[in-house]
């Protein structure tokens, strides 16, 4: 350096890089809405308001984006979500030609893409929130043809892979004339993904029916909520917003139902409370990160915020700065989740044995995220013992 008289400031690159927080529990919502609503947009909602305004919201419970606004914005208070209406009141008519939204399909649900146009339809809209509105979808519910194969495989192969990147879960209702337990659980043993979360029955909110699915995501972005937007706690035994479930089922009945990987409605003293921890996954699949919801949430979390956060790195020179800035903002993140008790342990390392020399020289580089994630005490056992010691005390 030259010469110099005087004072100055000389700033260095900061070794970490900021960390914004994926949110956890926006819901995306495939579903009915008025004549004058979008068709086939995917649309960031913001409140209640927002939501009549765009959608032409009513409480007409045929559609049922009514249903969903009313129940994630009104009774939980959670936002923003995705609302994507597929009804055309052009294309769906009855023999009059009167719009008619009971004409909707599950192939209108399900979507595609046109040949012709390119335009996206259905489910597959949720492929452009993240390039619209740069958020990230933690739900994916499609209320009231969420019980159809062909929709809830489209909903669990989205949660799976959405934008080619990030990962969900979809809400799955049973279907409402599933009677019996083992109605319930023939519509479960078809779904074994750890990417869905199968519920029922339907519930009631005064003289109205909605659809568990909606109540289950609006309490589940409640529990996000309380806890700074962090989805390690799951939404099993919190209360729910409702009057009653459409079934009443007993503890054993309940359990019964949690054992085969179904989320239900129970009330042991006071409230209606969500009842269940487990994917659609368990019994069959015991990996921890698949098996509890809560844990599969976490790391879904984890993982759509390291590709968010370090998307920034790409392309970067591939040498010792930019390792040890990803592995130390890496290190330092999971040191706070640690410290917020959202999980037991993190760590990330850059191994050698993960990265061969010609992977490096081939622009590939790899680092490895290990993790202890919160399990839910799902069950907790008292030992009791008649302590004989005790009869001493007569003679004292």
């Amino acid at each position: 350096m030259g010469y110099f008289h005087g004072v100055r400031v000389r700033e260095e690159r900061t070794p970490l890089f900021g960390i914004a927080k994926v949110d956890s529990a926006i819901t995306c919502v495939v579903g009915t809405a008025p004549p004058g609503a979008p068709v086939n947009q995917a649309i960031l909602v913001n409140n209640y308001r927002q939501a009549v305004e765009i959608f032409k919201l009513n409480d007409d419970p045929s559609y049922t984006l009514n249903q969903a606004a009313k129940v994630l914005f009104n009774l939980y208070g959670v936002g923003p979500h995705v609302f994507i209406n597929v009804f055309n009141p052009a294309v769906h008519k009855d023999d009059s030609g009167n719009p008619d939204v009971s004409k909707v399909s599950v192939d209108d649900i399900v979507g595609g893409v046109d040949a012709t146009t390119g335009k996206r339809k259905g489910l597959e809209c949720i492929e452009e929130v993240w390039t619209k509105y740069g958020k990230v979808v933690g739900i994916i519910t499609a209320p009231g043809f969420s019980h159809n194969s062909k929709v809830y495989n489209a909903m669990i192969a989205k949660a799976e892979r959405l934008s080619g990147h990030f990962r969900a879960v979809a809400y799955i209702d049973a279907p409402a004339d599933a009677e019996t337990l083992a109605d319930v659980n023939a519509f479960k043993s078809s779904i074994g993904s750890p990417y869905a979360y199968v519920l029922d029955p339907p519930v009631k909110y005064g003289d109205e029916t909605h659809y568990l699915s909606l109540h289950a995501a609006g309490l589940t972005g409640k529990v996000d909520l309380n806890n700074s937007g962090i989805p390690y706690e799951s939404p099993s035994n919190k209360e729910l917003r409702i009057s009653e479930p459409t079934k009443i089922y007993t503890i054993d009945d309940a359990n019964y139902l949690n054992s085969r990987g179904i989320t239900t409605v129970f009330r042991f003293s006071t409230g209606w409370k969500l009842w269940g921890d487990r994917t659609a996954a368990f019994p069959e699949n015991t990996d921890v990160k698949d098996t509890f919801l809560s844990c599969r949430r976490m790391v879904n979390w984890i993982e759509n915020n390291l590709i968010v956060n370090t998307w920034q790195k790409v392309d970067n020179p591939m040498n010792k700065r930019l390792i040890e800035s990803v592995v130390d903002t890496w290190n330092v993140g999971l040191g706070e989740l640690k410290g917020f008790g959202a999980i037991l342990e993190g760590k990330v390392s850059f191994l050698e044995e993960d990265n061969p020399v010609t992977s490096l020289m081939d622009g590939k580089i790899t680092f490895r995220v290990s993790y202890t994630p919160v399990i839910p005490a799902e069950t907790i056992e008292f030992v009791t013992v008649v302590d004989v010691s005790g009869y001493k005390n007569l003679f004292k």
